[in-house]
């Protein structure tokens, strides 16, 4: 079964570069990455459709390690 992983991020704030960067770096590690657009300072990561990181409510960016420890 394939991991499933979506991230929403903010265009207007221009968050593209660290999708894409989580992108490359998620997918290397055998998941299925949908980007979605968002706005309103979003930075959210979705694995298997459960919200695993919210830059809203940490206040932060996640690191890649943060995510890649919540794959099955």
């Amino acid at each position: 079964m394939t991991t499933k992983i979506k991230i929403k991020y903010c265009v207007p704030c221009g968050y593209l570069a660290k999708a894409e960067e989580f992108k490359k770096a998620l997918e290397e590690k055998g998941g299925e990455v949908e980007l979605v657009e968002g706005d309103r300072g979003v930075f959210d990561v979705w694995v298997n459709d459960k919200l695993v990181f919210s830059k809203h409510e940490q206040g932060r960016y996640p690191e890649i390690e943060e995510i890649t420890s919540k794959l099955p």
